[in-house]
């Protein structure tokens, strides 16, 4: 503001200059977003009087574990259908922040409330997206069919010889074992920095393990088929049928030290968002490289994680479920590939130092499905 005596005193207030006081005291724009609120669908149907008790269920129960709700952070949509009322089945919730609505999305999409019913969590935003969908269809363009290499092409060898592979000065180097002569050189990458490589159960991969993450390999040509980002991966184990992939860093996920690392132009392929931030442990699906969730890990009384038992999970015979135990407490039964924890709750077994499932694959007398 400029400074005023008798001798320059503005003839009205409006001729008073505030831009500087205007500057200083200057309230940021924020910008209006609806990223912290989800829509939960498949909710019983319930009238009026039942409402609240259905919201404390969500608030205390269902989602307390993956943030707050803000005040009157529930909306319900309610309809009168032949004289009655009652809600419509789904609900709005706002939480406190974006990152506390993507922790509920991972969490709760799938929770089983009852018997016969599971919980659809979405982003509110989708929402929006969709409605801005087309309504004349439009055929998305066919793209040519690229025939894939055989992953298991080797048990075509005509003398049916195993493969092995060595790693020396940061050379790389597949062969075919030979019983009497030496052996054939199937592929060499030299300069390649690996930490650590391994064979996928059935032979189908060969992975390696680098300081960004790990590479899978296969077919005849032995090309790089998959990549996984998980910064300083020390560990990597396939489920028994090789669709599941479990990596381990003792680095913590953070989102944001991932963009910084991968650089502007490679961002979109950072997998991971804010729910993941501070796990370690990562699932993937093999064939499609997808992030399908992360696991914290224990850690010491200074922070600092805990050591833990390799493999972290055990995979059933079907691969329909996985489990981690807590030594001395309890096991922790997950379903694939939808990652939600069996029952909403672990197996409380005091003082288990450890399990096995059973080797064989039992079948649902009423289904049949594997289990």
């Amino acid at each position: 503001m400029v400074a005023y005596t008798f001798d320059n005193l503005p003839a009205s207030e409006e001729e008073i200059d505030f831009s500087d006081l205007e500057r200083k005291f200057a309230i940021p724009e924020q910008e209006e977003t609806l990223e912290n609120v989800v829509v939960v669908d498949n909710l019983p149907i319930v009238d009026p009087s039942k409402v609240d008790k259905l919201i404390g269920v969500l608030q205390n129960k269902v989602f307390k574990s993956s943030g707050k709700f803000k005040a009157n952070g529930v909306h319900m949509p309610m309809a009168e259908v032949d004289g009655a009322t009652n809600s419509k089945g789904y609900a709005f919730i706002e939480f406190e922040t974006a990152e506390q609505a993507q922790t509920a999305i991972r969490n709760v999409n799938g929770y089983l409330l009852s018997k016969n019913r599971n919980l659809l969590v979405n982003p509110f935003m989708d929402v929006e997206r969709y409605t801005e969908v087309e309504s004349e269809y439009r055929a998305p363009p066919a793209e040519p069919y690229v025939e894939r290499e055989h992953l298991k092409w080797w048990l075509a060898d005509d003398a049916a010889r195993d493969q092995f592979v060595t790693y020396v000065d940061q050379n790389l180097s597949v062969f075919w074992n030979e019983p009497v002569q030496p052996a054939e050189l199937v592929k060499s990458w030299p300069n390649l920095s690996t930490s650590q490589l391994k064979w996928s159960p059935h032979g189908s991969y060969m992975c390696t393990l680098h300081s960004h993450g790990l590479a899978l390999w296969g077919g005849p040509s032995w090309k790089e088929l998959m990549r996984f980002v998980h910064v300083n991966v020390k560990n990597a184990e396939f489920s028994h049928s090789e669709r599941y992939l479990v990596t381990y860093s003792p680095t913590p996920i953070s989102v944001d030290a991932l963009n910084k690392l991968m650089g502007p132009e490679k961002q979109h392929l950072n997998p991971y968002t804010g729910a993941d931030d501070g796990n370690t442990v990562c699932v993937w699906d093999v064939r499609t490289g997808t992030l399908l969730r992360s696991f914290s890990t224990p850690k010491n009384a200074d922070g600092t994680p805990a050591m833990i038992m390799w493999p972290y999970f055990k995979w059933s015979p079907s691969e329909k479920y996985f489990a981690r135990m807590t030594q001395g407490a309890s096991i922790s039964v997950y379903e694939a590939p939808s990652m939600m924890m069996l029952d909403s709750k672990s197996i409380k077994v005091p003082g288990i130092q450890g399990f096995a499932w059973c080797p064989q694959v039992l079948k649902d007398a009423r289904t049949g499905a594997s289990r």
